[in-house]
């Protein structure tokens, strides 16, 4: 690809784009890190410009990419987390939880709540789903598994997530005596 049309390319792939990529960051490490994230991801789409699949499939390539950009940035708060709690000069630094902060209602709290005690691939997966809207064979082909895999993964998340949210009385537990069939969707 010539340089202008691989310059035209890009900078119609960030203006289309960025700002999906900074929502994505942003409700994942907070919005003081959301644009070093998301100009990561695009200075990988820069330098691999000509790999960058057509305008229907770039957001999913795109995505992947801040998939593995987050996965590498919690690794090094992990490892910089662990230093300093060796160091014994503060203790482990945990991430920042923008949702925390922006959403006000009960009910969501409570959602947010159970969503950050469940597994972080857990947690990503239902992002994936319900924040960025991918369906199940968008969500697969960012993980590199079978839309199937993302249906089962997807099912037993929000399993683990309906578990949370009785375990803090936030959803009727069936053994309670109440009728929660009438209330709760059959999966």
């Amino acid at each position: 690809m010539s340089a202008p049309a691989s310059e035209l390319k890009f900078r119609r792939l960030y203006e289309r784009h960025h700002p999906d990529v900074l929502a994505y960051f942003a409700r994942r490490i907070g919005r003081d890190g959301a644009p070093d994230a998301a100009d990561e991801v695009f200075a990988v789409a820069w330098r691999r410009i000509d790999v960058v699949p057509p305008d229907g499939e770039a957001i999913l390539w795109l995505y992947g990419v801040a998939h593995g950009v987050l996965r590498n940035r919690n690794r090094s708060t992990r490892r910089f987390g662990r230093l300093i709690a060796l160091l014994g000069r503060q203790r482990e630094v945990s991430p920042e939880q923008p949702e925390m902060v922006v959403l006000r209602n009960l009910d969501e709290q409570a959602a947010l709540d159970a969503l950050v005690s469940l597994r972080r691939k857990d947690q990503e997966l239902l992002r994936l789903a319900y924040w960025e809207e991918l369906t199940h064979a968008e969500i697969g082909e960012i993980l590199g598994c079978s839309k199937s895999a993302v249906d089962a993964r997807v099912h037993r998340a929000l399993l683990r997530m309906r578990q949370a949210l009785r375990t803090t009385g936030h959803m009727p537990d069936s053994r309670s005596g109440r009728d929660t069939a009438a209330k709760e969707p059959k999966c």
